[in-house]
This record gives structure tokens, sequence and C-alpha cells, in this order.
């Protein structure tokens, strides 16, 4: 028990101090001279629309998890989707690599009697459903923009094609799966064995289990959703609405600084490259790297004396509003579930 207060002390300890460099390096960058003529400058209607753009985000994903539970298993509470989705967003965004959510869904369902194989199957599907859409998302806009965009972004290119690499990976192994599970696998143990030989990889000589899991869990989740052409339509739809809302944020922060010349999908683009080149930094809810990143990728898009502050509300958005608006119901919601099975 004392290792695991330990661990988790260390963990908050990381992202805090995570949070104060960021924060100070944005506020390095800002010119403080400017600051009254830039709240004065600032359009407050579409900070508006970005902070509801950030809402429809996270209620979208409340919506697609309680279609999927009502599809696997009954349960009584029907909001037991949107509770799943926003403690799930609050561990996202103090773990690394995002890796904290899943557990403890699995973990609140469990709590309501749910089956840990139907809770599993849950959230397996949720994770894999939005995986497989955001790659698919991603490289559509990345493939499609590459010769426009690369000069300009030539320092993270290599981020953004390792990032779109990894998920493109992921993704047809997952493919091959279905056609043929058995051959994957022996192809995937090959691999294992020839990698470990190096020691930096030699962490995996006991991650085969693992392999075995994920091939599985990926195999039966698209065979669910095969099953269930309506609800795989309607959640690919709804995801794809969400995707979008959060990718929109940087155009709202763009027209909040009366700003023209940049079409909405031009920065829709951008935004897609930004999450690609830091999705394979591990850092929680990838804080740091998300505001370095956009003062790379945006640089050409607001002025140099509007960029700190685009920065600083870019990242107000899409972490600390997430992370303040999930982190209090989290509280309030272990608060009472603790209550309730202590009672019960």
């Amino acid at each position: 028990m004392k290792n695991k207060n330990n661990k988790t002390f260390l963990r908050y300890l990381f992202l805090v101090s995570l949070m104060v460099i960021t924060v100070y390096l944005v506020l390095k960058s800002l010119d403080i001279s400017m600051l009254s003529s830039v709240v004065g400058m600032v359009r407050k209607e579409f900070l508006i629309v970005g902070g509801l753009a950030i809402l429809f985000y996270i209620i979208i994903e409340g919506i697609i998890l309680q279609m999927i539970i009502n599809a696997q298993y009954k349960l009584k509470s029907s909001f037991m989707g949107y509770k799943l989705a926003i403690m799930g967003f609050y561990y996202n965004l103090v773990t690394p690599f995002a890796s904290g959510s899943q557990p403890v869904q699995i973990y609140i369902l469990s709590k309501y009697k749910v089956p840990l194989s139907k809770a599993s199957g849950i959230i397996t599907n949720k994770t894999i459903l939005y995986q497989v859409v955001i790659t698919i998302y991603c490289t559509i806009f990345i493939v499609s923009n590459a010769s426009k965009l690369s000069y300009d972004l030539n320092s993270v290119m290599p981020l953004v094609m390792l990032g779109l690499s990894a998920n493109l990976i992921t993704f047809i192994i997952g493919f091959l799966a279905i056609i043929n599970t058995d051959k994957v696998k022996s192809i995937s143990y090959k691999i294992v064995d020839y990698l470990v030989k190096f020691r930096i990889f030699k962490f995996l000589s006991n991650k085969k289990s693992s392999i075995d899991t994920f091939i599985d869990e990926y195999t039966e989740s698209i065979k669910f959703f095969m099953k269930n052409k309506k609800l795989l339509v309607g959640t690919v739809i709804l995801t794809i609405i969400q995707i979008s809302c959060y990718f929109s944020i940087s155009f709202w922060i763009y027209k909040a600084f009366n700003l023209n010349g940049y079409s909405f999908i031009y920065l829709l683009t951008l935004q897609v490259y930004l999450y690609m080149a830091i999705s394979p930094i591990p850092t929680p809810g990838n804080i740091g790297a998300n505001e370095l990143a956009f003062f790379t990728i945006f640089k050409r898009v607001f002025p140099q004396t509007l960029l700190g502050y685009a920065v600083f509300l870019y990242g107000g958005f899409m972490y600390y509003l997430i992370l303040i608006l999930c982190g209090i119901f989290t509280i309030f919601a272990h608060y009472n579930m603790d209550k309730k099975f202590k009672k019960a």
C-alpha cells in the first residue's frame, strides 16, 4: 500500500512539475505589454464556441459509450456512459500514454456488477473504435496535404510520420488478424524473438501473452461491430463529429483573435499534424509537447506577437479545461461510489 501511495505521489509530482514548466515557458513567450490590448481584442463569443466544442467532445464520448454498453450489457443506469467518459478523460490526462483510463473504466463497470469479460469487452470495443476512426481520419488529412505542408512543417514531419506509422501498423496488424489470427500471432512471435536479441528490446521477452490478448480482443471487437452494423455506422459518425469538435479548437482561437486568411479545413489539417506529432510522446495528456508543437506548427498562422497568447489559450482548452471539469466530477464520483458501496 505504501509503495502504491509513493508511486501515486511521484506521478502527480511529475505531472505538476510538467504543468509548472509548461506554464513558465508559455508565459515567457508572452509580450506582457500587449496584455490589455489583447484582452480587448479577443472576441469572447468564439472562445465560448471553443468551450462548447470541448463540452460536445466529452458528451459525445458518453453517448458512444452508452450505445456500446446498451448493445453488450443492459444496465439500469442511463448515465453510465457519461460517467465512464468523464472519468476516463481525467485519467487519460494524468497518466503517461493515457494508460490509466481503461483500467479505471473496467473497475467502475465491475463495481456495478458487470462481469469482467463484458466490462473488458465494452472498453476494448470503444478504444478500438476510436483508434481505427482517428487513424483513418488523420491518414486522409495527412496524405492529401503532405505535398503542400511538408516544407513548412519539415521540423516536425519526422514525429508526424512516426506517429502515423505507429497508428497504421496497429491498424494493419488488427486488420490482418481478422483474416488469419494464428498467422499474425506466429509472425508477431518471430518478430519479438528477433528483437529480444538486442538489449534495448529485452523487455519484450515476456510480452507474448500481451500480444495474444491484444490480437484476440481486436478480432473480437471487429466481429462485434460487424454483427451490429447499425451500431457501427452510428458510432463511427459520432466519433468523426467528436474528433472534428476536438480538432476545431485552434480555428476558434484563430477567429477569437479576429484573424482571417486561413480556412477551417486548413487549421483542422494543422491540428491533425499536431496530434500525430505528439502522439508518440508519453507525457500525461501530452502536456508540454502539445504547447511546443503548437509553437512550431502554427507559427505561420498567428502573428508573432499573438502566438504566445494563442498557445496559452490552446493549452487552456485542450488540457486544463478538460482536466478541471473532469477532475471535479471524478472526485465527486469516487466519493459517491465509495459511499454507495460501503452501504451495500
